[in-house]
């Protein structure tokens, strides 16, 4: 399946303290691949980058398996 992917520059609102805790809590919410899929279609990828650093260790591990996942989904289609 392909996903699709925010292609828009992090400008310096989705840069601020307040967005990257924002987008944080919403990577530590994430249960699902697919919802990862979905906050990777919405948010810049440098402001995802910047709140993943924010995320627990447990997560995060989960977020880059899932985001191999994803690439290499994306590589077969």
């Amino acid at each position: 399946m392909k996903y699709h992917i925010c292609d828009k520059e992090a400008t310096p609102e989705w840069l601020t303290l307040e967005s990257i805790d924002y987008i944080a809590e919403c990577l530590e919410a994430c249960e699902t691949l697919e919802m990862l899929a979905d906050l990777r279609a919405i948010f810049p990828r440098v402001a995802l980058r910047c709140a993943s650093i924010k995320v627990n260790a447990v997560q995060r591990q989960r977020i880059v398996q899932w985001l191999q996942r994803l690439n290499q989904d994306e590589a077969a289609a």
